[in-house]
């Protein structure tokens, strides 16, 4: 219809060619021959005459009565003047006479006969295909290649097609594609569009929005049948209200602005592919010179069972990292196991990154610490006569002299060094710690939720005072006297998370998903933040970066800048070994490296590591099951490494920078002899705020104890390894079936 000539062909040639049936050489002629009319109608004598020499010609052998004819018309000043042509008007109507003489050679042909009807595919073909491409790939990835997929059909201007990978995908709301369907009023097809972002039970926008469709809808049907005219006014005029909803909705607001993307990207992306799938072609044959690769037969992803995922740099011979452009290839794959080596799946590069994330390569059994036995390591068990009930919540004082405990009963106890330079060695035996009691015998007691689940203990100190709350009131204490000295929040919202902020400023989280900055001097508001769905579990905040970043219980990290309060950006807890969000939602704690930058997440089934405070995902430690869940984690007070805590009793201590496991601490080395039970467990973990290797334990049975490495051992880690002491390099290593 737009009598582009040779793309016509060039797209039919991709499917017959002129000589496989007479269908086929009619189909071409007729292409060829509306081609040389035009041109005659044009008056563009010369281009018609190359057409009839190259592009009719071939036609003449067998249709030497036709090639005549067409000769013919070059001699006539109007096409009109041949008798076949008398009823020419213009190019439009012949060129729809054209389509349709071709849709009967079409059908009537043999060879396209079975290519006329698309396939039934799923619903969701465009994400199952990405999904089938990528199935172990990080969000960020997946979402980067759907961004790059996206701007592709955008430039090509596959309409329909882009807008069905907006719906699957919901990666993207366009705005002026929906506002297409406003202004027309196709309300069934709005609703749909609308539908795969968001529902009607998701908040109050979304509820507005879907029923002023509805409500639209059938105004409008009703004006049918009064045969009245649409009013495009009233379209217009409610397509701005959705525009202002859509840019409030926060279901909506991550998903307005499409990315800038490089396209060379997707030259990574597809080597990133497959690198992920050569170790799993059946028909890999090495040559001398590289390898040719057949991807007949390769094994689905339900097949396949992965190793921990651990981000490391794998070392060439000489030591060094290889570079990312070294071309070495055989390492490439991202959670590979043979008979003899342990290859530990990496993390994906983010999306400012062109290269894939190199693995650690070495052999399963390298010699690492487990600690079994007491005399193994330091304790110190610290002293306590009172029934309190779990440690939920354990601080050090800024300058480590003491230390805090909430337990799950509501109290507080608080003990104290006289100087935290003593070793634990010293403290132990010369000058045991005291667990401090004011002169008034006061105790420091949260008032508590009315109902025992909304128990959710948190608190915060702020120099000689002590912020903390278990499920009521937000109460203020003096470390000195025990005394309460205010209380305020009264419930409902309950507090469940709680940290200072520059200038005075209090950042609390709430159980209704807000969270609100306030001055407490002032007594004023800065901001209310929405953005969660779920609980606040957890903040943090970046001196460096300035900006807060939130955790919750609906498995989603959010970022917020502390100068507007704007949310800068989010993203959801998910496995890099099944790409999903994972059954349990609740992120139970995020921590600052003291870089500031890199933010630690835990979740009882997976630690991941992200890049504030654009949130990018840089690794993940996934444990073997017998160590599910994971209770805590924290970095050391120098970010070197990293502490976690587990059901078992294991305490582990991780490499930062490599996520090797250096050290296990097994329960039996820190607990009293005679205590220890399936129900006996460190729920969380204090680090010393000056003593790297110096951490605090708090216990289900209520006791609190301090472990720190021999004198003789630089860090955690470091002994001269005998075979008694080996260990498993990985948190859980599982290897491919």
């Amino acid at each position: 219809m737009n009598g582009e000539w040779e793309k016509a062909e060039k797209y039919l040639s991709a499917f017959t060619k002129l000589d496989d049936s007479n269908h086929s050489k009619k189909m071409f002629f007729e292409l060829r021959k509306h081609k040389y009319c035009e041109a005659l109608c044009r008056h563009e004598r010369t281009e018609a005459d190359s057409i009839f020499r190259k592009d009719l010609k071939v036609f003449s052998v067998s249709q030497n009565r036709i090639d005549c004819e067409l000769a013919e018309l070059l001699a006539l000043k109007d096409l009109r003047e041949n008798e076949q042509l008398s009823g020419y008007t213009n190019a439009t109507s012949s060129r729809a006479k054209l389509i349709d003489s071709l849709k009967l050679l079409v059908k009537e042909n043999r060879i396209l006969q079975d290519k006329l009807i698309f396939p039934c595919v799923n619903n969701s073909a465009l994400s199952s295909l990405i999904k089938l491409i990528c199935p172990s790939f990080e969000k960020e990835t997946k979402e980067e290649l759907i961004y790059l997929i996206h701007q592709f059909l955008n430039e090509e201007e596959f309409k329909e097609t882009l807008h069905k990978l907006e719906q699957e995908t919901r990666v993207f709301f366009d705005i002026n594609y929906f506002r297409e369907y406003i202004t027309s009023g196709e309300w069934d097809n709005a609703e749909k569009y609308l539908s795969a972002f968001t529902n009607m039970n998701d908040n109050t926008y979304s509820a507005k929005m879907f029923s002023q469709i509805q409500r639209q809808k059938y105004l409008e049907a009703v004006d049918r049948q009064q045969k009245l005219p649409s009013d495009f006014a009233e379209r217009a005029h409610l397509f701005d209200d959705f525009k202002v909803l859509v840019e409030r909705n926060p279901m909506l607001q991550d998903k307005l602005k499409f990315p800038s993307m490089d396209k060379s990207r997707l030259l990574s992306l597809i080597k990133q592919i497959m690198d992920w799938w050569v170790p799993y072609c059946i028909n890999v044959m090495p040559n001398a010179n590289n390898e040719t690769i057949s991807l007949k037969d390769f094994p689905t992803v339900s097949n396949l069972r992965y190793a921990s995922s651990i981000l490391t740099d794998k070392p060439n011979q000489e030591g060094r990292p290889l570079d990312a452009s070294s071309g070495d290839d055989s390492n490439d794959s991202s959670c590979f196991n043979d008979n003899n080596q342990s290859r530990e799946s990496t993390s994906l590069p983010d999306a400012d990154s062109a290269v894939c994330a190199k693995s650690l390569e070495k052999s399963v059994n390298l010699k690492l610490q487990l600690i079994n036995e007491p005399s193994e390591c330091r304790t110190l068990l610290l002293p306590d006569n009172s029934f309190g009930g779990r440690v939920v919540r354990l601080i050090y004082s800024h300058s480590g002299d003491f230390l805090v405990a909430l337990t799950q009963t509501a109290t507080h106890k608080l003990w104290k060094w006289q100087s935290n330079k003593q070793s634990l060695e010293e403290e132990n035996v010369n000058m045991e710690s005291q667990l401090y009691q004011p002169s008034s015998k006061l105790v420091m007691t949260n008032d508590i939720a009315a109902d025992p689940k909304d128990s959710i203990s948190c608190f915060a100190l702020r120099g000689s005072h002590l912020f903390s709350a278990s499920g009521g009131k937000i109460s203020i204490f003096s470390l000195e006297t025990f005394q309460t000295l205010a209380t305020f929040a009264n419930p409902p919202p309950i507090a469940t998370y709680f940290i200072l902020l520059p200038q005075d400023l209090f950042a609390f989280g709430f159980d209704d998903s807000s969270i609100l900055v306030h001055c407490p001097c002032t007594k004023k508001t800065k901001a209310k933040l929405k953005g969660h769905q779920n609980r606040i579990t957890c903040l943090a905040y970046s001196l460096s970066l300035n900006v807060l970043v939130s955790s919750g219980a609906d498995a989603q990290l959010c970022v917020w800048d502390a100068v507007g309060w704007k949310k800068l950006c989010s993203k959801f807890l998910h496995s890099f070994q099944t790409g999903l969000v994972p059954e349990t939602t609740i992120v139970n704690h995020i921590q600052f490296h003291p870089d500031q930058i890199h933010l630690l997440s835990i979740h009882e089934g997976q630690i991941d590591v992200y890049e504030a405070p654009t949130l990018n995902h840089t690794s993940q430690l996934v444990p073997d099951k017998m160590d599910l869940p994971i209770t805590y984690a924290t970095y050391s007070c120098d970010g070197k490494c990293i502490y976690v805590s587990c059901k078992s009793g294991h305490v582990k201590v991780f490499d930062t920078s490599t996520l090797e496991l250096r050290c296990q601490i097994n329960l039996t080395a820190y607990a009293q002899p005679g205590t220890i039970s399936l129900e006996l467990y460190p729920l969380v973990i204090a680090a010393h705020p000056l003593e790297p290797n110096r951490i605090a334990l708090g216990l289900t049975n209520g006791r609190v104890h301090v472990i720190e490495p021999l004198e003789s051992e630089v860090e955690w880690g470091k002994l001269p390894f005998t075979d008694s002491r080996e260990f498993s390099t990985t948190f859980g290593s599982t290897a491919l079936e």
